[in-house]
C-alpha cells in the first residue's frame, strides 16, 4: 500500500493490521504515527513553512501586518508547515504584526474561500497573506479577486494547479512553496516495489521544496515542478 494520510492518527490500526498480514505500507507527503510503515516519503514540510516565511518577509521588507489561514486540525503536513512559517515570523521578523493565526480554511475550496472572506472583513487593514496548501491557497485566491485585491495584497501560497499558476503569471499570487508531488508518488511506488522484493530502500526520503515566482517560474527546473513532465519519470 501506498498511502497519502489526511491525519496522522486516523489510520493507524488499518496500516498495523495491514503490516500483520504481511502487507508493507509506504507512508507519503503526510506523516503517520507509529512505526508500522516501511519507509515515509514527503516533503520536510517545516522547512516548506520557512522557505514561504522568508519570502513573505522579504516581500513586506519585514514589516507590516500578516495573515496565516490554517488548513485542518490533524494533518501533520500543513501544521508542519504552519509551525515552522509561524516560528520563523515571530523569532527573526519581530516588526511583522500577525493580526490572526487560528483561522482554518478546511480542506475544500469553498470552506477555505469563506474564511478567508470573514479574515478580509475583520482585517481590512492586512498587507499580506499566506496559505500552506493547496485549497487554502486557491480559495482565498477566489477571495482576493471577488473584492479586486488580488494583486494588491502580497499573496504566498502553497502547492501548484493550473489556476494557481496562471494567477502567479499575473502577480495575483507573489509567490508558491512548490513541492515535487510526482516524485514523491514515483519514489513511493520504487520503495514499496523494493520492500516486496526484499531490496534495500530508504526509510525517509525527503523529496524537497522551493519557491516559485512570477521571475522565475519559467525557469526550467521550476516549470518541471511547476508542470510536470511526465516522460521524465
Amino acid at each position: 500500500i501506498v498511502l497519502a494520510p489526511l491525519d496522522r492518527n486516523a489510520l493507524v490500526r488499518p496500516v498495523r493490521e495491514a503490516k500483520r498480514q504481511g502487507i508493507p505500507t509506504v507512508i507519503v507527503d503526510s506523516a503517520l504515527e507509529g512505526d508500522e510503515h516501511i519507509s515515509f516519503v514527503s516533503t520536510n514540510n517545516r522547512r516548506g513553512g520557512v522557505l514561504g516565511a522568508e519570502h513573505i518577509a522579504s516581500l513586506m521588507g519585514g514589516k507590516g501586518k500578516l495573515i496565516l489561514v490554517r488548513v485542518q486540525e490533524g494533518s501533520a503536513s500543513s501544521t508542519n508547515r504552519e509551525e515552522g512559517f509561524l516560528e520563523t515570523i515571530r523569532s527573526r521578523f519581530p516588526d511583522i504584526d500577525i493580526l490572526s493565526d487560528n483561522q482554518y480554511g478546511g480542506i475544500t475550496t469553498e470552506s477555505s474561500y469563506r474564511t478567508c472572506e470573514n479574515l478580509l472583513n475583520r482585517f481590512p487593514e492586512v498587507e499580506a497573506i499566506f496559505t500552506p496548501n493547496e485549497s487554502t491557497t486557491f480559495g482565498c485566491l477566489r477571495a482576493l479577486q471577488d473584492r479586486g485585491l488580488a494583486g494588491k495584497i502580497l499573496f504566498v501560497g502553497f502547492d501548484s494547479s493550473d489556476k494557481l499558476i496562471e494567477a502567479l503569471g499575473r502577480r495575483e499570487i507573489h509567490g508558491l512553496v512548490v513541492q515535487n508531488p510526482f516524485g514523491m508518488g514515483y519514489t513511493g511506488v520504487k520503495i514499496a516495489v523494493a520492500g516486496i522484493r526484499g531490496e534495500a530502500f530508504e526509510k525517509r526520503l525527503d523529496t524537497g521544496a522551493t519557491v516559485a515566482t512570477p521571475d522565475n517560474m519559467n525557469d526550467p527546473e521550476i516549470s518541471q515542478l511547476l508542470r510536470p513532465d511526465l516522460e521524465e519519470y
